[in-house]
């Protein structure tokens, strides 16, 4: 079977530092700027507050639609990477390190306040709100698709299981790597591979019945 082929047309954030994450070099510069957050310069941390706060609920809300609950937890993130600055590990990526720790801790306590009406009341959440962040994501590709087809791809994302969304998002909108994905869900990357390529079948079955629309598969994963 051919890898499917990530999106290469990500958005560019643009930050304090005036250089884009998506700029030639740019893990080089985030190096610098996790290290100088780690010796305390304000910039540096205004920087990752300002460029992954929002994407961080956003990612949350995969999770529990308690916006409360996700506020408190990326507010108790931040205060920990304040407190434990000097102490943390090298990062050749801002981002995917904020997201393994968020996702640790949001996945915690969860966990820790679910009851079972919570935990029904969370699974249902999952396939409500997930669209939050993938239709964002979609939008990516508003100049190749019409706002219908947008539509109908977001549809069709949300109807996978919770953990193929979330694949996919980290795979196709995020430019992880198996590896990167494995780690962050607690998964072997055999396992993960096989996630991605599950998620690419079960979008093949839902858009199926859509005549001219399954082209979209095509052209969002170039399989």
């Amino acid at each position: 079977m051919t890898q499917p082929k990530k999106n290469t047309a990500p958005i560019p954030l643009r930050n304090t530092y005036g250089i884009s994450e998506h700029d030639g070099g740019v893990s080089e510069r985030e190096d610098l700027i996790w290290e100088r957050f780690k010796a305390g310069d304000q910039k540096a941390l205004t920087y990752i507050f300002q460029n992954y706060s929002n994407f961080l609920f956003n990612y949350g809300y995969q999770f529990t639609r308690d916006r409360n609950m996700i506020k408190d937890c990326l507010q108790d993130l931040f205060l920990d990477l304040i407190r434990q600055k000097k102490n943390l590990s090298a990062s050749t990526s801002i981002k995917y390190y904020l997201m393994r720790s968020f996702r640790n801790k949001l996945v915690a306590t969860v966990e820790k306040n679910q009851n079972r009406e919570k935990a029904e009341q969370e699974k249902t959440a999952e396939n409500e709100s997930f669209m939050v962040t993938i239709s964002s994501e979609v939008k990516m590709i508003n100049g190749q698709l019409d706002a219908e087809k947008q539509h109908l791809i977001a549809d069709k994302l949300n109807e996978l299981p919770p953990l193929q969304r979330e694949a996919v998002l980290l795979y196709f909108y995020e430019g992880m790597k198996y590896t990167e994905i494995a780690e962050l869900l607690g998964v072997k990357v055999k396992s993960a591979r096989a996630l991605i390529y599950r998620s690419l079948d079960s979008l093949k079955d839902l858009l199926s019945p859509y005549k001219g629309v399954i082209f979209l598969i095509a052209y969002l994963f170039s399989l």
